[in-house]
């Protein structure tokens, strides 16, 4: 029934909607860039009434380079076109009369400017955030903060993205988004693929909410797609960025490229050390057999994420084919050191029967280096967007590792407890796909293609425990494991997209087929899974007058289990927190609602989004006492959830020197929980506000100031509190615009506090995490001979907060 009245409202909104609408497309045309005929997108398209300043109208040109304005009345106008990196383009009158329906003004082209840096110039403005049928672009060059950092440090502003105190990324109270580079799926999953990438090398970040049947379904809150730096001017050039930081994070990347005619050749690196320093303390209550044990444990604890890679690619370009072909070879690690004071009073029946005080030293050390190799094509059979493309990817990583070592000492220095955990691993991947595009009509266009993605892991893992007796580790038989897991996943996909009058529509389909193996030499745990699955995705964009514009959109998503929750033996976090997984874990099944509204009021934006989303076996987290002292972790279908809200975003130019970026959204949370002893279900109303500040105060300089409030939020076994900070960066231009240096200051007032309350029948944890202070950034940009590329920016609170899975 609810389903049904859903339905019945949404088809009654567009009903009335259609009875609104006034007139559809007026002017278009298509943009390229001069002597090249490369279509350039995200330009600002503004029209104004002849002889005044005013934007009556306004877009942004496609991918293909295509514009168009609706809802224009006859008359005369002006019409004015910029991008970053281009000379303005002017045409002045632009005359519309009754006997002209649509005005056509076929190609335009834009010439280069010769001696701009579009990394450096701060006087010429980008839009923070572009808003399409089926996605928002986030400009990468936004956010001085973002200086240094990496992916993460650019969504960190965007509406409803949270960073919590380990550097862990939520989208809407789910770390389930699926993570893509330039169109294909990371290898990396969630906030450690958006940690690979400097944001020195990002362009933009496309976020896909309800992605189109195009996109794999895996993320049960859309898609975050990183789109790189590519370079497009004839000879050689290149950039370097390098940064450091009073945390002593430090880094350094670079790209290099030559274009010659046909033929282009780029070199890129990268060497990226952030550090991240906090206080940890800790109080937790574990009754287990009738014995209760309270500890409390505080101290530092440093954590250091370690990525280097070197890239060679080359591009070979044809009249209506181009060829491509990257190399890529890597070393990832992640490290983590705590050192707590450690007290532990046990009792049974209220009388206090063992009391003791440690020292809890822990490590673990994750690494894996990897080599990678992609190829692929691109064929164009006319100018208005016909082609066939494809591409293969094969990935092989090699002396991958996860170690885990935790020991107790007393206060004479001697080991009292300990152990040691490997989980050694081979990892491979491959890609592939194949995408047609098929423009049918002036406005309409059919999209198809298969898509392959496998995924192999196999290894096995050992242990050692300390014998207080014999002074010495010994290797546990009973523990020791060997695994292997592969998922090849074969996709075909159709879709359908057209415009008539003030409507964008597009339809599409998928099929998914899943083939799952999971092995393991403990009894009884190898799993094998066969399906089929369709998800369907809905988008559709209605222009109401003046420049008025709504977009619904609806789509079918998925969330498979990783490899770790799954794999059915026991791992330690650290010496008093032990992980098992849950071969039987299912996938989440998530029907997502969205309806955007986005309003231009001259030179402003004005955008909210109302959305529901509907997920079916929320995985999450689950901790329980183990043994006295100790806890378990373990993942399992918790129930369902049901989230929605409202975001709200406004892009205001204050003055010509002043723009205000302002992000809120709130929302109502309630997990349907099925492990809570009670009974129960949690609820929560979920909220955040940014507020950032760009100002002008030279022509070469610039300075940001923002204010961040995280709210609360829940799962099923307890909640986080809220906590503020705020941040501040100055950006100087030097060298005629050909150094770049950005002094941030985050947490400026040492306010961001981090704190984690568990509570259920038997265990009561309560964490909190303080970050080292101060953390002052700085970053230098270098560009020579003239690099050009579209923009850069970052953010990150990686610097703030460490530690939260305790």
């Amino acid at each position: 029934m609810k389903k049904a009245r859903i339905g019945s409202l949404l088809s009654m909104l567009f009903v009335s909607l259609s009875i609104l609408a006034s007139s559809g497309p007026r002017i278009k045309g298509r943009l390229i860039e001069s002597g090249k005929n490369t279509p350039i997108e995200f330009a600002d398209v503004v029209l104004s009434k002849k002889g005044k300043t005013t934007a009556i109208a306004h877009a942004y040109s496609e991918e293909n380079g295509q514009f168009i304005l609706s809802d224009i009345e006859d008359g005369e106008y002006t019409l004015m076109i910029r991008v970053v990196g281009y000379d303005i383009y002017t045409k002045t009158p632009v005359t519309l009369t009754p006997a002209i329906t649509i005005l056509d003004l076929g190609v335009v082209e834009l010439k280069p400017l010769e001696n701009e840096l579009s990394e450096v110039v701060v006087e010429a403005d980008k839009r923070q955030v572009i808003y399409k049928l089926d996605k928002r672009i986030i400009d990468a060059s936004a956010n001085l903060m973002g200086a240094g950092g990496s992916a993460v440090d650019i969504l960190e502003n965007t509406p409803s993205i949270r960073i919590d105190a380990e550097g862990e990324v939520t989208f809407r109270g789910s770390s389930g988004f699926a993570v893509f580079v330039n169109g294909k799926i990371s290898m990396l999953s969630g906030t450690q693929a958006l940690q690979q990438i400097p944001a020195g090398m990002i362009e933009n970040i496309e976020i896909i909410t309800n992605p189109s049947a195009r996109h794999d379904t895996g993320g049960d809150v859309g898609i975050i797609n990183i789109i790189t730096k590519k370079n497009y001017q004839q000879g050689f050039n290149g950039m370097v960025n390098v940064f450091g930081s009073t945390a002593l994070s430090n880094g350094l990347d670079f790209m290099l490229a030559k274009q010659n005619k046909n033929l282009q050749w780029s070199l890129s690196g990268s060497w990226n050390e952030p550090i991240r320093k906090s206080h940890f303390d800790q109080d937790k209550t574990t009754i287990v057999d009738g014995i209760t044990t309270i500890s409390h444990s505080k101290g530092p604890r440093k954590s250091i994420t370690y990525n280097t890679f070197i890239r060679n690619g080359w591009i070979y370009s044809l009249p209506k084919t181009a060829l491509n072909l990257d190399l890529e070879i890597g070393y990832n690690k992640k490290t983590r050191k705590g050192n707590l004071d450690y007290t532990e009073v046990r009792s049974e029946n209220g009388n206090i029967f063992e009391t003791g005080d440690a020292n809890s030293r822990d490590y673990y050390d994750l690494h894996a280096t990897y080599y990678q190799g992609n190829a692929g094509f691109d064929h164009r059979f006319n100018e208005d967007g016909h082609k066939l493309s494809g591409s293969f990817l094969l990935r092989y990583e090699g002396d991958a590792l996860e170690y885990f070592q935790s020991d107790l000492f007393d206060k004479n220095n001697e080991r009292l407890q300990g152990h040691r955990a490997w989980e050694d691993e081979h990892r491979w991947t491959v890609q592939a796909n194949a995408d047609y595009i098929l423009p049918y009509s002036k406005t309409g266009k059919f999209e198809g293609g298969y898509q392959y993605f496998s995924y192999l892991e196999d290894g096995d893992y050992s242990m050692q425990f300390w014998d207080p007796e014999k002074k010495e580790f010994y290797w546990r038989d009973d523990i020791y494991n060997t695994f292997y897991f592969q998922r090849g996943i074969h996709s075909i996909y159709a879709m359908g997209s057209d415009s008539y009058k003030a409507f964008d529509l597009q339809l599409g389909l998928r099929g998914e087929h899943t083939h799952q193996v999971l092995r393991s030499s403990i009894e009884g745990s190898n799993r094998t899974v066969n399906r089929f699955e369709v998800f369907p995705s809905v988008h559709l964009g209605y222009n109401l007058p003046n420049n008025h514009k709504l977009i619904f959109s609806y789509s079918y998503r998925t969330t498979r289990p990783q490899l770790f929750y799954m794999e059915p033996y026991i791992t330690y976090r650290d010496y008093y927190t032990a992980e098992i997984g849950n071969p039987d874990i299912r996938p989440e099944y998530i029907h997502s609602y969205e309806l955007n509204y986005k309003k231009n009021i001259n030179e402003h934006i004005i955008s909210s989004s109302l959305f529901y989303r509907y997920r079916k076996d929320k995985i999450e987290r689950l901790r329980v006492p183990y043994s006295a002292g100790v806890t378990l972790d373990s993942m399992a279908n918790v129930g369902n959830d049901r989230s929605m809200g409202i975001e709200l975003n406004g892009q205001l130019k204050a003055t010509n020197k002043w723009n205000i970026n302002i992000n809120g959204n709130i929302y109502y949370y309630k997990v349907e929980n099925k492990f809570k002893l009670d009974g129960k279900n949690e609820t929560s109303t979920n909220y955040d506000i940014t507020i950032n500040n760009l100002i002008d105060v030279h022509k070469n300089t610039r300075i940001q100031f923002d204010g961040n409030f995280v709210g609360p939020s829940v799962t099923t076994q307890g909640r986080s509190d809220s906590f503020w900070f705020m941040n501040f960066a100055i950006r100087q231009q030097l060298f005629q615009r050909k150094l770049l240096s950005t002094l941030s200051f985050r947490d400026v007032f040492n306010t961001a506090r981090y704190k984690s309350d568990i509570r259920t029948a038997n265990l009561e944890s309560v964490t909190h995490i303080r970050p080292q202070y101060p953390v002052i950034m700085l970053t230098l940009s270098y560009t020579f001979n003239n690099f050009k590329k579209k923009s850069v920016d970052s953010r990150d609170n990686r610097d703030l907060f460490e530690g939260t899975n305790h």
